[in-house]
């Protein structure tokens, strides 16, 4: 098959490559670092183009425009959590399998999502969309007529890594928000669900889950607006038979309330066995170090199944090592200062398996904004739960001694450079 693929994801160009594919690449601009130096990728790749952003048709259309003449392209596919409803337009627009918009739609927008389920009979929080969210006494009224009550969660109808999503009291702080914010003048209010969260990932084909990862959060996504690291362990299928019924039940109702019948996904959701409450879907493969814990728990290639679903080609399923729990964590950050963690820091810790982290001397960022926006990730691998958290909790607490003494030596540079 001749292949558009949106996004450089490597895991995703090497399986289409090795399934013999014909790949023609549309990528935006920072993606290029994951190919140059990389002569393995670049021989995967048939043709490429950069394109000033995925998230809009006409980007796209232009790309490929632009790469004429091209042989007619058989499949749009992409694992980019922000290309996923262009790319299923484009596709459909030029005749080429892949997602159907309204499904891509349904897996992008909240609040489409939320409603499906409500009528499908799936729990899921109680929300609203505010129209403009900067007129207070209008939100007001509309929070009232939802019955809608404080503390609100307010989040972007279409985002990922809990980007611009805040806990606020009063529609008073909702209207501030939006006025300070343009871009969420519309926005989706929910009401504050306090319960354990966990994400569920695996791949469904005609209507079926195929293969199935369930994890839980060890603390919800929240919590990196007050400076904690989103991390996550994945329970083992075989110890944990019962709750991996039920959760595959409970997401087979939530992918088919969105006609997500054949695909990937990464699905959110609050509660415990016996009570789940659906949050949020992806037809992509979950972000952070997902993919990395899918395969050593599952042993699925998650990236590379993505569109390997739909082009015949059956993803491989490789065995996993029994006995062991794995998880990944976010690597905290401190905004401000260059970061000096190195990735034998963490290596050489007992449990700690893939390490990716931000190159030594680069300024960091402020990861409240989203769950990534850390220095990295590290996968970890023990004999249980517990202690998996333990070796979690050894490399933040490494990676923050670490960058504690960065800031102390960063202060007394710039004392001593004072006039």
């Amino acid at each position: 098959m001749h292949v558009l693929l949106v996004g450089a994801r490597p895991e995703t160009v090497v399986g289409l490559h090795r399934g013999g594919h014909d790949i023609t690449l549309l990528y935006e601009a920072w993606e290029a670092a994951r190919m140059s130096g990389n002569p393995e990728l670049e021989g995967c790749i048939a043709r490429k183009c950069a394109v000033d952003s995925y998230r809009n048709v006409e980007s796209l259309w232009s790309g490929i425009d632009h790469l004429k003449p091209l042989p007619k392209i058989d499949a749009a596919l992409t694992v980019s959590e922000y290309a996923v409803v262009p790319t299923a337009i484009l596709g459909k627009q030029i005749g080429a399998i892949g997602l159907d918009p309204a499904v891509a739609m349904a897996c992008r927008d909240k609040a489409i999502q939320k409603t499906l389920w409500t009528e499908s009979g799936i729990p899921t929080a109680k929300f609203l969309v505010l129209p403009d969210a900067a007129e207070q006494r209008e939100v007001e009224k509309l929070l009232d007529r939802a019955d809608l009550h404080a503390p609100f969660v307010i989040k972007p109808l279409a985002a990922g890594g809990s980007e611009n999503v805040s806990v606020v009291d009063s529609p008073a702080e909702i209207a501030a928000y939006a006025e300070a914010n343009p871009h969420m003048r519309r926005l989706l209010v929910e009401e504050h669900i306090t319960a354990p969260e966990w994400h569920f990932d695996g791949i469904v084909k005609d209507g079926r889950i195929t293969n199935l990862m369930v994890s839980r959060y060890v603390e919800p996504l929240l919590c990196t607006k007050r400076g904690e690291p989103s991390r996550s362990v994945a329970l083992p299928p075989l110890k944990n038979l019962d709750l991996y019924a039920e959760v595959e039940e409970f997401t087979t109702r939530a992918l088919a309330a969105l006609s997500h019948s054949v695909g990937v996904f990464h699905f959110e959701a609050f509660g415990q066995q016996g009570s789940f409450i659906a949050s949020e879907l992806a037809c992509r493969p979950g972000g952070s170090l997902v993919g990395a814990v899918a395969e050593k728990t599952i042993g699925v290639d998650l990236w590379a199944a993505a569109t390997q679903l739909f082009t015949n080609d059956e993803p491989e399923v490789r065995e996993v090592e029994s006995g062991l729990v794995h998880g990944w964590v976010n690597l905290p950050s401190i905004p401000g200062i260059p970061n000096m963690v190195r990735e034998e820091d963490l290596t050489r810790i007992n449990g700690v398996g893939q390490v990716s982290v931000t190159p030594q001397g680069r300024m960091m960022y402020d990861m409240s904004e989203t769950t990534s926006t850390g220095i990295g990730f590290a996968t970890v691998s023990a004999s249980d739960d517990a202690e998996c958290r333990r070796v979690m909790d050894a490399v933040i607490a490494t990676v923050r001694n670490i960058h504690e003494k960065t800031a102390k030596s960063t202060s007394t540079e710039s004392n001593e450079d004072a006039p």
